[in-house]
């Protein structure tokens, strides 16, 4: 059986500009969207500087020291429409409405708290956020066959449970894709839709489920404030894609009785959040992703990261502030950041495929927490 991988690279073959393995972000997209950030920095200047201090609060209050050993600078200078990337091949619809996505998977605790507000008022907004990241190995729920230790030639001993050895650390606790479209890969500056997905790319990504697993998958309503706060692990790599996390976010939706999302409507953002070099290289240490099929060594940075520049369009800056909640990385990590969106945008869905698993088997696992089963 040909694998989902190996026709998207028949189809590059094709379409030269639709490429399965990163390619060098173009030197100066830095520099050119510089001039972008410094003149709208202070748009939403103040409403950012407040959303950042209220989630610096909160993470103090975390510990009982009261001290944070390490954190990133703030991305939260600036209120920019945040840019359309491609969802990858591997979303899945129907998800399950949950807090906390980990489902016993290994890996570093990650908790991600996201500001959500409409670029045209600076208000918040609230919104549903249906939120997927590969495993600390590289794989992909519902797609365990053709992810991870698949796309590095099935060598490693990565393995789909995130987990290196029964001593490594467990799950998280409650710390409390392929390419899409005809792109042109020589622009040296993006507009904030240039990533977005094409129609056209349906066949490339509307990708059969192949399993029925649900881990790292799952979707949250933000507050009356426009926050989002959900639980995971620190996602893994795989081949030609730096470190990312998925998300997609619906103005309106509801639960469905098994517990899992229906959306209402059109999603108003696609998007991918990125992690700082210093942040990449403590995780890649820990053993649970040392056993990644494919070495460090060999790992894609954000630079070099195809959909990168594409993320960070008009002067946005897709990496996520992190905070280590101990002394240890073990302990666990907030990933924040601020996302301002368009919400007349209608964002393209190019997936057909939906959740399936045993909705009864799940009940009992206690794993559909928003089911209405007995109702």
């Amino acid at each position: 059986m040909v694998s989902a991988l190996t026709r998207l690279f028949l189809a590059a073959s094709v379409v030269s500009s639709v490429v399965a393995h990163a390619s060098p972000a173009p030197a100066n997209w830095k520099r050119d969207n510089l001039e972008a950030r410094h003149a709208l920095e202070k748009r939403c200047g103040d409403v950012l500087a407040a959303r950042r201090r209220k989630r610096s609060e909160s993470a103090l209050a975390r510990r009982s020291s009261g001290v944070l050993r390490r954190t990133t600078s703030s991305n939260d200078s600036t209120c920019l429409v945040t840019p359309e990337v491609t969802q990858g091949p591997y979303h899945i619809l129907g998800e399950i409405v949950r807090q906390n996505i980990t489902e016993g998977q290994g890996g570093i605790p990650l908790e991600v708290s996201v500001d959500f507000m409409d670029i045209s008022t600076c208000d918040p907004v609230q919104v549903w956020v249906d939120a997927w990241h590969a495993n600390a190995t590289g794989f992909y729920a519902g797609y365990i066959a053709e992810t991870g230790s698949a796309l590095a030639g099935g060598s490693g001993a990565g393995s789909p449970s995130g987990d290196a050895s029964a001593s490594l650390t467990s799950g998280a606790t409650s710390i409390s894709d392929a390419p899409t479209q005809t792109v042109a890969t020589t622009s040296t500056s993006y507009g904030a839709y240039d990533g977005a997905d094409s129609p056209s790319a349906t066949q490339l990504l509307n990708e059969a489920v192949d399993d029925n697993s649900t881990f790292l998958r799952g979707v949250w309503q933000t507050d009356d404030d426009g926050h989002l706060t959900m639980y995971s692990v620190f996602p893994g790599w795989y081949s030609g894609r730096a470190q990312h996390f998925h998300i997609k976010a619906y103005p309106e939706g509801y639960i469905a009785a098994n517990g899992t999302f229906i959306a209402g409507g059109s999603a108003v953002h696609t998007g991918q959040f990125f992690f700082d070099q210093d942040t990449l290289d403590a995780v890649a240490a820990n053993p649970v992703y040392a056993a990644n099929a494919i070495s460090w060594s060999d790992s894609v940075s954000n630079d070099d990261d195809m959909w990168y520049p594409y993320q960070s369009a008009t002067g946005y800056d897709a990496t996520m502030d992190i905070t280590w909640v101990g002394d240890e990385i073990t302990d666990g990590l907030v990933g924040s950041i601020t996302v301002p969106l368009n919400m007349t945008y209608e964002s393209p869905e190019v997936s057909t495929q939906y959740a399936s698993f045993d909705v009864e088997e799940y009940e009992a696992e206690g794993l559909l927490p928003e089911a209405s089963l007995s109702a």
